[in-house]
């Protein structure tokens, strides 16, 4: 027996209006969390948030909006299979992906170099924000120096250290290096963080470049081969290397490419704005190694559930959020938290990707597999030419996480347990100087020290008291995997 994707809906409606309690189970189907590990995170969310149905809401949402698009599709939910709908959002992202190829000036949308080089020109000359904090240049070859990447140089066919410094940006050496060398290096190396002081950052712009040389083909054909993934990024050193690819797929390059490369200067952004946030507090490298070897997941808690930081930057950049909480000042500007989904920047530059705008957490679940309507999803999709029965979602999982995290936070209760807990991760040591008495060391945050420099009164610096001064370097602002 054959079942349509209107089946599917309507069951899961049914499902939804009898009986509350199933309400998670279209989101832990697109999550691929277990049911009762979703029951349990929703309800915690559901109760600090008192009680709003966000859930409920996002679900019926999902559903609808699937629907909806697939009317604009020209598909009839009751006669159309899950396969026929697999099949119109293929060839549509396939279409999308020419249109894209054309805007940017891509001839030969099949021609990898020709691609990498279009993407990296689009984003140098285009007004995308990039200015993140990162670590210096010369801290990039000292870092370097002292944890040479052996595998990398000999790849690059260099026989000193000193002469593939001197020739080759310290900003893509140690990109790559990150993805390229043993994980025993990698131990090694990321350990070096440890020593790093704010003296060592400073901001700059990322760098996206592509990397066509010749001895650059044979690191690009090693890392493609063994994992599959030919743009790499390193948030500390503000780097997305484009390797070159020995075999290009038919399609998708375009759309892959500027989808995965605008995804990574946001995370980039996103750690930049952490670190900034962080940045006068003495373990900064600590927070930088753990960040980096760990994958840190876990910045605060929201009702006991770990989130990214991400979450906050996301929500405080959204441009529906007009307020600037204080305490991110006066290192972390409104400026520097804004941001723009990959599809938004994609859409207003080809005006027909307009169709996946806020579909990036919409799918349906067919069989407990996630058919996903996310543009990212689609591009893995089409640039590996994957069939229906091994369509990739990943994704979609970590939108709609993304999602509810969001509409929770928008609630004063969330919000305000946010704040709390940013306001209690923000006081920094400062020493403090007081006439006529001897030197202390006392607690204050960063809005006491701008309340002190202003001469404003502050519960924590009053007028009588001065911090010594120091020099700012901020005062100026799924994981992915591309599959071939």
């Amino acid at each position: 027996m054959s079942f349509t994707v209107g089946d599917f809906g309507d069951m899961l409606m049914v499902r939804i209006y009898k009986d509350n309690q199933n309400v998670c189970k279209l989101i832990a189907e697109l999550t691929g969390v277990e049911k009762e590990v979703t029951r349990d995170i929703l309800g915690r969310l559901e109760k600090q948030a008192a009680l709003p149905g966000v859930d409920v809401r996002l679900t019926g949402e999902i559903y609808g909006k699937a629907h909806s698009k697939m009317r604009e599709l020209g598909l009839d939910s009751r006669d159309t299979t899950p396969r026929e709908l697999y099949q119109a959002l293929y060839n549509l992202t396939e279409l999308h992906d020419n249109f894209l190829s054309k805007r940017i000036g891509v001839k030969h949308p099949g021609s990898a170099a020709e691609v990498a080089s279009a993407i990296e020109r689009y984003i140098t000359e285009s007004k995308i924000p990039r200015e993140v904090l990162a670590l210096k240049h010369t801290t990039l070859k000292k870092l370097l120096k002292n944890t040479p990447p052996k595998n990398l140089m000999k790849a690059l066919h260099y026989r000193s250290l000193e002469s593939m410094l001197k020739r080759e940006s310290s900003v893509m050496l140690l990109t790559v290096a990150r993805h390229f060398e043993p994980i025993k290096w990698q131990e090694r190396f990321l350990q070096s963080y440890r020593k790093l002081e704010t003296n060592d950052f400073e901001m700059r712009e990322i760098e996206v470049l592509h990397l066509a040389g010749r001895h650059w083909q044979s690191v690009g054909d090693q890392f493609s081969q063994s994992c599959r993934n030919n743009i790499l990024h390193a948030p500390e050193a503000a780097g997305i290397a484009l390797l070159p690819l020995k075999r290009s797929p038919r399609t998708g390059l375009t759309l892959a490419g500027m989808l995965l490369t605008l995804h990574y200067i946001n995370e980039i952004r996103s750690i930049s704005t952490y670190f900034k946030f962080h940045h006068l507090r003495p373990e900064l490298g600590v927070r930088l190694a753990e960040q980096t070897m760990q994958n840190k997941q876990d910045h605060l808690k929201i009702a006991g559930q770990p989130v990214h930081w991400r979450i906050i930057h996301r929500y405080y950049g959204s441009k529906n959020k007009l307020s600037h909480p204080e305490m991110f000042e006066p290192h972390v500007q409104a400026e520097d938290l804004a941001y723009r989904k990959a599809e938004e920047v994609l859409y207003r530059l080809e005006p027909a990707l307009h169709f996946w705008h806020e579909l990036d957490y919409v799918g349906l679940s067919i069989d407990g597999k996630p058919l996903s309507f996310n543009l990212t999803d689609m591009a893995m999709n089409l640039v590996n030419s994957l069939p229906y029965e091994k369509r990739v979602h990943y994704h979609l999982g970590e939108s709609v996480w993304n999602e509810l995290y969001l509409r929770y936070t928008s609630f004063p209760a969330v919000e305000q347990d946010i704040l709390s807990k940013l306001e209690e991760t923000s006081a920094v040591e400062n020493p403090i100087y007081m006439v006529g008495l001897q030197q202390e060391q006392i607690t204050i945050k960063p809005k006491d020290i701008l309340a002190d420099m202003l001469s404003i009164d502050s519960p924590a610096s009053p007028r009588t008291r001065r911090p010594v001064k120091r020099r700012d370097p901020t005062s100026k602002v799924l994981d992915m995997e591309f599959v071939w």
